[in-house]
């Protein structure tokens, strides 16, 4: 881990959701079939989690699923607090997992390349940091958040977004700049959501060990 001073109060919040056969992974699913998509999904949730304690800053998982269901609690046992998702679309769950008091790192499970030092650098960053994503998205997005009880203006980045298209970075800085926001950027990634993502990350060195195997059917 770097030697970056990391900001009073941060914590990293991971958003993802329960390894459901059918219900996560779904693009993967005419290469790995469902239960196969449900299993990396699993897979790359407690893999982001390890990374994220890794970093040595606190780490809650916002999870869409059962808090007191098998899944929840290896998270659980892994070092991380459970907490429930927030409700509407991908925007508003967003601004519930950032909400209160701090500096909030909010990742999802979806980003393999995910390091700790990424972490430490965005909790480390004063403004809004965004870790751009190859496919026009966003993999890691850092803020303050305000005191408890009253709006926080910076939440106004995750609305009207056209989630899951290639315009969800570009539209995300305008909204940014709207709200006269300072913007910082990370290095850019790679997310594993399409069957061409497989053998991509199969074929690079760096893949996680634990993920090697669940890349094919």
């Amino acid at each position: 881990m770097s030697g970056v001073v990391v900001r009073a109060r941060a914590r990293v919040v991971v958003l993802t959701r329960d390894p459901t056969p059918g219900r996560v992974k779904t693009r993967l699913v005419p290469a790995l079939g469902a239960g196969g998509a449900a299993r990396l999904h699993e897979a790359l949730a407690l893999h982001t989690v390890g990374v994220a304690l890794a970093s040595g800053l606190p780490v809650v998982v916002a999870l869409d699923g059962a808090r007191a269901g098998p899944f929840a609690e290896a998270l659980r046992r892994a070092g991380a607090v459970v907490v429930p998702q927030g409700a509407g679309d991908l925007g508003a769950r967003m601004a519930a997992a950032t909400s209160g008091p701090g500096r909030h790192v909010l990742v999802g499970s979806d980003c393999p390349g995910l390091q700790a030092d990424d972490l430490v650098q965005a909790a480390a960053t004063p403004g809004l940091c965004l870790g751009p994503a190859v496919d026009g998205g966003y993999w890691l997005v850092a803020l303050d958040g305000a005191p408890a009880g009253r709006p926080n203006p910076a939440h106004a980045i995750f609305e009207r977004i056209p989630w899951s298209t290639d315009r969800v970075l570009r539209v995300t800085l305008e909204r940014a700049r709207a709200a006269g926001l300072e913007v910082r950027t990370l290095t850019t990634r790679a997310d594993l959501d399409l069957p061409q993502d497989l053998a991509a990350l199969a074929a690079d060195p760096t893949c996680p060990p634990a993920l090697l195997p669940l890349l094919v059917r």
